[in-house]
């Protein structure tokens, strides 16, 4: 199974990169007149355990159209409802409050969020020699250095900010610092904390396992704010020049990165507003919950488990920093993203609906979780809404869009509508490039496969990248180019021996389309060494075994894939699925994956395929079983020769 980006993937991400860092899929509706009645219906509760107005906002209805109960926190996280969260906390017992790292932040926050900071400073039990206080943590004494920024009282707000910040993880209090001198006027100051945090050599990853990810990211949003505090300052040479680091570290992403500095200079496509304390407060505050995600990680890899599933605490984290910003796109839109991949379509476009202002992209969340929660109409309401709130500054990324949920949806005349006015739009290289590869996977999602070619090609053209050429290798394969595809495919190899997405395509072509299945099987088992807790590799591998006749072994790797992607199902591992149980004589279970893969949105040219099996079965014979290939160390390593 050639693995693939969510339908909402971000090929604008290093040109968008700029205004998000300053950062990669609803039955019960709240529109402005339900949510006047909730919050109506919530004055009683107000009066017992405050809320802020903002909190009141975010409420869910219940069954029986009141405000929602929940059993736990967590479950009023999964619903996007921060007002049943507060209202659950509020009514603990401290003592059992208290157990958790943050139950009292949350209800600190949204105490500051109504401007009550004395309030706030009662739940995180800070006193005014609290500084001197070993027993507070040091967490909250960060929380009362904003506190005391958004009261107005600065040079307190830093020297306090100073004197807790060693307790924070990682770069986070040297981040926080800067904003908050920068939101203070104390400009120079702050980017100086900036140099300060610039490596002197820079070291990109070569791909998604690379452990270098995690510091990559970090340096990318030091050198993305330096970059943004310089543009604002009216300094865009020194701006393009602190960002042009990060294009040297990635020379094949050179297109985007042109174009992200050509926004430093222009202004296009930057939404770089100066920051205040509110928005200072909330970006330190999210990368808080960034970092400490990340521990949770690494902690989690270095005990040998995978750390998998909905982070109900890094959601309720971001949910409560809403409290203090809730006009924070890149905020709301991450738990957004978070819910979605846990399939809590109903919290995530609740989250996108209840901004105080919508915009076209929080209209497209909403609409992908939509569809996802079988509400077409609904879904469809949304796209529309994108499209008539969209400008000149962001009509080209909501066709964007608005183009892949035309597609999810299966409606190719409204797709086919759409795509001349995105083609015209793009206006620089790396635009240009986006759009023809986005017209390549729409193409290709409703079977024309050259014209898919076509628009790859293009693409590439524009902006050669390994993910370019990876998608136009997999669309050469599917015209029945095989050994033009096996050129692009081989050479990749070559050049990223390690990477096991580039070991999973070449295998998984070999497998299906190459017919050679006993060197793809090789080539899939090296890449399961590499990474073999990775659901979409496990299915290449598993349907390489099917071919060899292997059933029992291919069913247990496939049926793990499913696992591991749940609560999501993907339609091409039960169609797999679905063709193992027929030949095991199992037909009730192969209809049943037969009809998942249907109902998970597979491209319009498999929909046939599939619904052809599910009325009438296989006819054909299982893949005879042979023995399996004899498996070395070097296995896979390839040279130019071979190419």
């Amino acid at each position: 199974m050639r693995h693939t980006c969510s339908a909402l993937g971000g090929v604008f991400a290093l040109a968008l990169t700029l205004s998000a860092a300053a950062c990669t899929s609803v039955p019960q509706l709240t529109l402005p007149d339900k949510k006047a009645a909730l919050a109506a219906e919530a004055e009683p509760a107000k009066a017992a355990a405050p809320l802020s107005d903002v909190a009141l906002t975010t409420i869910v209805a219940g069954p029986d159209g009141n405000a929602a109960v929940y059993a736990s926190p967590e479950d009023a996280i999964r619903a996007g409802d921060t007002a049943g969260l507060l209202t659950y906390l509020a009514a603990m017992p401290e003592s059992e409050r208290a157990d958790h790292n943050f139950w009292n932040a949350y209800l600190a926050l949204d105490r500051a969020a109504d401007g009550d900071f004395p309030g706030a400073r009662a739940y995180l039990g800070i006193t005014p020699d609290a500084a001197d206080d070993d027993e507070t943590p040091g967490f909250y004494l960060w929380l009362d250095a904003w506190f005391l920024a958004l009261e107005g009282r600065p040079d307190e707000a830093v020297d306090r900010h100073r004197d807790v910040a060693g307790s924070m993880p990682g770069i986070t209090a040297d981040l926080s610092l800067a904003a908050l001198l920068e939101a203070s006027g104390r400009t120079d100051e702050a980017l100086a904390v900036y140099e300060a945090l610039t490596p002197t050599r820079i070291d990109a990853p070569e791909h998604e396992f690379d452990p270098r990810s995690i510091v990559f990211q970090h340096v990318t949003t030091v050198i993305v704010r330096h970059a943004l505090l310089l543009q604002r300052l009216g300094r865009i040479d020194e701006a393009k020049a602190v960002y042009q680091q990060l294009a040297d570290a990635e020379p094949e992403q050179a297109t985007s990165y042109a174009a992200a500095i050509e926004s430093l200079e222009t202004g296009k496509n930057l939404d770089n507003k100066a920051l205040t304390y509110v928005t200072g407060f909330s970006q330190s505050l999210s990368d808080v919950s960034t970092a400490l995600q990340q521990q949770r990680y690494i902690s989690a890899a270095l005990a040998g488990f995978d750390l998998s599933g909905f982070d109900t605490e890094r959601a309720g984290f971001d949910l409560a920093t809403l409290l203090i910003d809730p006009k924070n796109e890149a905020i709301r839109s991450g738990v957004v993203d978070a819910l979605y991949e846990e399939a809590l379509f109903e919290g995530a476009a609740h989250v996108a609906l209840t901004a105080p202002e919508t915009s076209p992209s929080l209209q497209i969340s909403a609409a992908q979780a939509l569809i996802m929660a079988n509400r077409e109409p609904e879904a469809r309401e949304a796209i529309a809404e994108a499209l008539a709130l969209s400008d000149d500054d962001d009509k080209l990324q909501t066709l964007y869009g608005a183009l892949q949920l035309s597609a999810l949806l299966n409606d190719r005349e409204k797709a086919m509508k759409l795509l001349p006015e995105m083609m015209q739009l793009a206006a620089n290289a790396a635009e240009q490039a986006a759009a023809n590869g986005l017209a390549s996977s729409i193409y290709s999602h409703f079977g024309d496969i050259p014209q898919a070619v076509s628009y790859a090609e293009e693409a590439r053209r524009l902006d050669d990248t390994h993910e370019r050429r990876m998608t136009l290798a997999d669309l050469l394969g599917r015209e029945g180019r095989i050994n033009d595809a096996l050129v692009i495919l081989r050479s990749e190899r070559l050049a990223r021996p390690n990477d096991p997405y580039t070991l999973n395509s070449l295998g998984y072509f070999l497998v299906t389309r190459a017919g050679r299945i006993e060197e793809g099987y090789r080539v899939l088992a090296r890449a399961m060494l590499l990474a073999d807790s990775d659901p979409y590799i496990s299915d290449s591998f598993g349907w390489a075994l099917y071919q060899l006749g292997d059933l029992d072994r291919a069913q247990r790797l496939i049926e793990a894939s499913r696992e591991d992607l749940m609560p999501h199902r993907h339609w091409e591992i039960e169609d797999h699925l679905g063709d193992i149980y027929w030949h095991q004589g199992k037909q009730d279970e192969a209809r049943e994956a037969w009809q998942t893969a249907l109902d998970n949105h597979p491209p319009q040219q498999e929909v046939e395929s599939i619904a052809g099996k599910l009325a009438d079965g296989l006819t054909g014979a299982a893949p005879e079983k042979r023995p399996l290939p004899e498996i070395r160390i070097d296995d896979g390593e390839i040279n130019r020769r071979d190419i």
